[in-house]
């Protein structure tokens, strides 16, 4: 009986190390995203025939899913500033510079929950459009004319800006990220009591709504600096190379295609496997969310599920049950499916939610439709998100054989098992 090797995973490994050694970094919408993706739809090619692999384009805002981070940030230090000074701008009543201040510390931080906490399109129309793009490969057991299930292997190509803070901060980053949360939303409540107090004309209120000196210390203060200096390395492809995160994924992905088409007989009756590699994941899951637009009816019809690779670093698997920030549910069936495949492949592994502020992986576009998706990550948070999530150190270097093998066998047991049908 034919096994995942060592072999396989050093063939994914193999792919991560060329592409970061001729491309190198690749942000959404940048050339360098896209030809880190035909190095990608060229192994596919290779494994399944030129006519199997598609490239798939489509448009994206990719500076709008952390652009409103600084601008947020410009934004809460003038609504900081019109609290401050009520009263002391002649050409402004006070009612009107509490109003000014409160809308403007609301509108970052509703912009901040429907951009990140649920990853909307909401600041798109105000950002620039470029292209980016998806790679598709397809397979099936030699003799299939007709698919009646799709299961769908994936992961993400592009790579992620810099993160100032965590390669500063360290494990310092999080009381940073805390404190985000709290300026915003100390600024808004403070606004809001203050425009309470002009309309009813209230002194004390108007005062008890006022930033003094210490709150403007922390968080006000801070909160700003760190959301206007939040990310860096903007220009070109970028600084991350994204070697684990998240080019690790999609060469995995690839080595699988390469073993199924060695060992068909693996493949599942009337099934479809497809082999995606999404763009733009770093710019708020766009490709994925492209893709689940695109082929929403034939997803629904084929009852297609997803299982995504994310971040592929430590032997312990995670299994999420939601995602997009613990707001999207994954289907519990999906997620015992692929327990019972890392079970059955004696592979270490948990099952848990997807944490508060963590983000979203590609499987969130799929669950938030409707469809059975969930994402497996292998990495260990915090010890290795400090050492070089979305960092210039995210090389190959970081990589070892054992995480690779301990996917490919999940991802093998799943799929010649029907994904769990």
């Amino acid at each position: 009986m034919a096994i995942i090797t060592s072999n396989d995973a050093h063939y994914a490994l193999d792919i991560v190390k060329k592409i970061c050694t001729t491309v190198g970094p690749g942000l959404p919408g940048s050339s360098q995203e896209r030809a880190r993706a035909m190095i990608l739809k060229e192994e596919l090619a290779s494994h399944l025939g030129d006519g199997n692999v598609a490239l798939e384009e489509f448009t994206v805002a990719p500076g709008s899913f952390l652009g409103w981070l600084p601008i947020g940030a410009f934004l809460i230090l003038l609504a900081a500033l019109l609290n401050v000074f009520i009263g002391k701008i002649a050409f402004l009543a006070p009612w009107l510079s509490a109003g000014i201040s409160l809308a403007l510390s609301l509108l970052t931080v509703l912009t901040g929950v429907f951009q990140f906490v649920l990853y909307y399109e909401f600041a798109e129309p105000i950002f620039k459009k470029k292209t980016s793009i998806n790679v598709v490969g397809s397979l099936r057991k030699p003799g299939t004319k007709n698919a009646t299930r799709l299961l769908i292997l994936g992961g993400h190509h592009d790579s992620a800006l810099e993160m100032t803070w965590l390669r500063f901060l360290g494990y310092g980053y999080y009381i940073a990220v805390a404190t985000l949360f709290v300026g915003f939303a100390v600024m808004m409540a403070m606004g809001a009591i203050q425009f309470i107090g002009t309309l009813s004309g209230n002194a004390g209120t108007i005062e008890t709504g006022t930033l003094g000196w210490k709150t403007l210390a922390y968080p006000i203060i801070p909160s700003i600096i760190f959301a206007a200096f939040f990310s860096r390395g903007c220009k070109g492809g970028g600084v991350v190379p994204g070697a684990s995160d998240n080019l690790s994924a999609s060469a995995l992905a690839v080595a699988l295609c390469r073993f199924l088409v060695k060992h068909p007989s693996f493949i599942p009756e009337d099934t479809e496997i497809r082999f995606v590699s999404f763009g733009s994941e770093e710019a708020g899951l766009r490709g994925s969310r492209r893709y689940v637009e695109r082929h929403l009816d034939e997803l629904k019809r084929l009852d297609a599920r997803l299982l995504n690779f994310e971040t592929v670093a430590h032997p312990m698997v995670t299994i999420f049950t939601s995602d997009v920030n613990g707001t999207a549910k994954n289907d519990p069936s999906m997620v015992k499916s692929v327990a019972d495949a890392a079970a059955r492949a004696g592979v270490p592994h948990k099952v848990e939610p997807f944490p508060f502020g963590g983000g979203g992986t590609d499987a969130g576009s799929f669950s938030q439709a409707g469809l059975k998706a969930t994402t497996i990550l292998p990495f260990k948070i915090p010890g290795q998100m400090v050492k070089f999530y979305h960092q210039k150190w995210d090389t190959p270097d970081v990589l070892t054989i054992e995480p690779y093998m301990n996917v490919l066998k999940i991802a093998f047991e799943w799929v010649s098992s029907g994904g769990g049908k």
